[in-house]
């Protein structure tokens, strides 16, 4: 039997390696992002440690413990600021690549029934995708302003003289509910 790895496995070892540096500011850029998603991941493995050791000491999680939710707001602010923007650039990119498949499996369900099934299956991913918080990011540009309502036909009121009935009560004021 030979050692060699399966063509699929070559293919994938090789997808999986960076593509090598173009230059010492792309080399470094490079090992700055790694390093910010180093210590994020850093921070959420801190954290989870804590609340590990509290449940095993006390059976309640570390956020219920007062002497440690500083430590644990600051891990959280932390690991929010060491990612570097990582995350908001794979929500995006993930997105990107499901609302592609989703239309073009869109384009293929009008022609082919059996593509229909696949695409209720994409649709329900980014449903669910959404529910788990995997979303894309804002945009930074602002909205455009809202733009003004079309202007109406003014309208004629007309004032009409209410009289009120025999006996001098108006239907306001009749005790029975009007029909």
């Amino acid at each position: 039997m030979s050692k060699q790895p399966r063509p699929q496995r070559q293919r994938a070892r090789a997808a999986a390696r960076p593509a090598p540096a173009r230059g010492l500011e792309h080399a470094l850029a490079r090992a700055r992002d790694h390093a910010r998603t180093a210590a994020a991941e850093a921070a959420l493995a801190a954290r989870a440690l804590l609340d590990a050791a509290s449940l095993g000491a006390s059976g309640v999680p570390a956020e219920g413990h007062a002497a440690l939710r500083s430590l644990l707001r600051w891990l959280e602010e932390a690991a929010a600021g060491a990612g570097g923007g990582a995350a908001a650039r794979w929500a995006a990119a993930l997105a990107d690549a499901l609302d592609a498949e989703i239309a073009r499996w869109e384009a293929r369900s009008r022609s082919d029934p059996e593509a229909r099934g696949v695409l209720r299956a994409f649709l329900g991913l980014r449903e669910l995708l959404w529910e788990l918080g995997v979303q894309r990011p804002a945009p930074d540009v602002a909205a455009p302003p809202p733009r003004p309502p079309a202007p109406r036909a003014a309208r004629r009121l007309e004032r009409v003289a209410v009289e009120p009935e025999p006996g001098g009560r108006g239907r306001a004021d009749r005790p029975e509910p009007i029909r």
